[in-house]
């Protein structure tokens, strides 16, 4: 399944040329997820293999903005691993374009507050089953385990979230 993101707060998911991104949730607060439903399928977050590693991962980037290579290579093992993405909610970001909210578990929370703490300024990328939905530089420390996948076409949010809601 796939779909493209677009807002750029901590980890810039980029705001490359307009294109999207993911943020943390605003003001880090913990207030509910309208809509929020449990996550099932295959989602998981990948620090960017840039030294053209042996072991390393290539998967299709949905929809790459111009200038950017179709394809990605990833580390081997996740940074943020399935089962660690708790739940998922359809929104619409900052922009007015549909988006999802995601929130982690508690021990997913900490890993990506530490992995974003631990690696700024390298590329991370979000993968759903077997393609890269957003790929962007690590700006800062994400803490509070909530993210935003935003500027998504309103049917590639709707499939994404189908995808992610569906039992496996």
């Amino acid at each position: 399944m796939k779909a493209r993101t677009a807002l750029a707060t901590v980890l810039a998911c980029a705001a490359l040329l307009g294109a999207a991104g993911c943020a943390r949730a605003p003001d880090g607060t913990v207030e509910p997820m309208s809509g929020a439903q449990p996550v099932r399928g295959d989602v998981a977050f990948y620090l960017v293999a840039e030294d053209d590693a042996a072991d390393a991962r290539t998967v299709p980037v949905l929809r790459p903005f111009p200038g950017q290579q179709p394809r990605v290579a990833l580390k081997p093992l996740p940074a943020i691993a399935r089962g660690q993405v708790a739940q998922v909610a359809l929104s619409v970001d900052e922009n007015g374009q549909a988006s999802l909210d995601l929130r982690l578990n508690e021990e997913g929370a900490q890993r990506l507050a530490q992995v974003t703490r631990d690696n700024l300024g390298k590329r991370m990328a979000v993968v759903v089953g077997a393609t890269a939905v957003s790929v962007a530089t690590i700006q800062g420390e994400i803490p509070g385990g909530r993210l935003r996948i935003g500027g998504l076409a309103p049917g590639d949010a709707q499939a994404l979230h189908r995808e992610l809601t569906a039992a496996k």
